[in-house]
């Protein structure tokens, strides 16, 4: 395989990984939102759910799709066991953080879930890179692990401002507020982890133990093929509700405005 196809294959999972993160911001943004509209907590608890295994899907599936980006000169593969324990845990972990902001709108929840959710993006970030086995072994560089737990819990919070201030909740331009919210959450999902990559000195390593067990390949099918196409169904099913909600909301307005009474003519007798 020539160099240029590489840097084509690479480029192709690179955009994926930050299509597959956008969706997933999208759908946490939106379904926090929603419940927190709601008036009962039971009514907030199935949104919170949906919002929490949302972005905690994309944080694995993006960080398959960059490590498998990487030109490396041999199959990467990953061990069985920790595979549904780094898909399954991150999406359960966001849960929490998700209810978190449904009930508490303020400055404490909003940049205490902003620190969490980047502390579950780097924990599982490291995990994948430790469950793929590389020799000769990883020397963590520590500046740039700390660089990247930097930039996500900084991006993780102004993504989350973004996406809960004010303009966002009840502004004109609200939609124009959460796509850039999402934008921002993706950007910094993807760079913090292009950091972590880059502080274990991926292309000094010659080899994965575990090349023979959880295929690099087969684990890009799920997170490149199988993620975004559920995600992209849950963000146009997410779209159709908004609208919907937006026309309902729009007729009770016009419902409930008042009637102007007809003024009657006069008509002079002749």
């Amino acid at each position: 395989m020539s160099s240029s196809s590489l840097g084509d294959s690479s480029l192709l999972l690179w955009l994926m990984a930050a299509v597959v993160v956008v969706l997933g911001a999208y759908l946490y943004i939106g379904w926090v939102r929603r419940a927190q509209d709601a008036d009962h907590w039971q009514q907030a608890l199935w949104p919170s759910v949906i919002a929490g295994t949302s972005i905690g899907v994309v944080i694995p599936s993006s960080m398959i799709l960059a490590l498998a980006a990487e030109p490396l000169p041999f199959p990467l593969g990953y061990l069985w066991a920790s595979v549904p324990v780094l898909f399954l845990v991150p999406m359960l972990a966001c849960i929490p953080v998700a209810l978190w902001l449904t009930r508490r709108q303020n400055w404490l929840a909003l940049i205490g879930s902003g620190v969490l959710l980047a502390g579950i993006a780097i924990a599982v970030q490291v995990g994948w890179l430790l469950s793929a086995g590389l020799r000769p072994g990883i020397r963590w560089q520590f500046d740039l692990l700390g660089g990247a737990i930097l930039v996500t819990v900084v991006g993780m919070v102004a993504g989350g401002w973004l996406a809960y201030s004010d303009a966002s909740g009840d502004g004109g331009r609200k939609s124009l507020w959460r796509a850039g919210a999402a934008a921002l959450i993706a950007l910094t999902l993807v760079a913090g982890q292009e950091v972590v990559v880059s502080a274990v000195s991926l292309m000094g390593q010659v080899g994965s133990v575990y090349k023979r067990e959880a295929s690099s390949t087969i684990l890009c099918l799920i997170g490149g093929a199988l993620v975004p196409a559920v995600l992209a169904m849950a963000a146009l099913d997410l779209a159709l509700r908004n609208s919907t909600d937006r026309r309902r909301s729009r007729r009770t307005v016009q419902l409930n405005l008042p009637r102007r009474r007809k003024r009657r003519r006069k008509y002079r007798a002749l």
